[in-house]
């Protein structure tokens, strides 16, 4: 759906880092968008099966506290200099079990972003499923298919919930037989 003139990866000390990287370098390259990959290693700051440590949500085993506003801070830091700058964040509907993925969130997290300067945060597909997001950005199913979501670690364990959440994108998007 959307265009950006550089895309940002970020390792941040999570366990599926090289599968989250090996994807946005090929989704990157396929779409002929630029990446950065930066590391900062904040795992010691991580709860949930994201780091391998108990969580703080019983129905979200995968929740990081602060993590979405860790990253869009790390992001308007890494291109300060580019004012004005606009920060896309990838977030869908479903996304709302998580504090960080609600749109009342987006929206305070980009007062904090506009008070510190020329700087604008936006979540074009909050309003929408998976489903619908491939539907509207037209994402050719073999781009759909080096798409990552496992919360566990490098490849795709399939049980955990970002697992169950990519195949059924991937099933009702087309990109995987019934």
């Amino acid at each position: 759906m959307e265009k950006p003139d550089v895309l940002l990866f970020i390792d941040y000390g999570q366990l599926p880092a090289r599968g989250e990287l090996r994807a946005s370098t090929s989704l990157a390259r396929g779409m002929g968008l630029r990446l950065e990959a930066r590391t900062v290693p904040l795992r010691d700051f991580g709860r949930g099966i994201m780091v391998g440590k108990e969580s703080v949500a019983t129905d979200a085993p995968e929740f990081w506290p602060l993590r979405n506003q860790m990253l869009i801070t790390l992001a308007a830091m890494a291109f300060a200099d580019q004012e004005p700058l606009e920060i896309l964040i990838g977030t869908v509907a479903t996304d709302v079990v998580h504090p960080d993925g609600r749109p009342e969130f987006i929206d305070r997290m980009n007062e904090v972003l506009c008070a510190q300067g020329n700087v604008r945060l936006r979540a074009p597909a909050i309003g929408l499923t998976g489903h619908q997001l491939v539907e509207q950005s037209k994402l050719p199913a073999e781009l759909l298919g080096w798409t990552f979501s496992c919360h566990t670690g490098e490849w795709a364990c399939g049980r955990c919930r970002g697992c169950t959440k990519h195949v059924e994108t991937r099933r009702t998007a087309g990109g995987f037989p019934s």
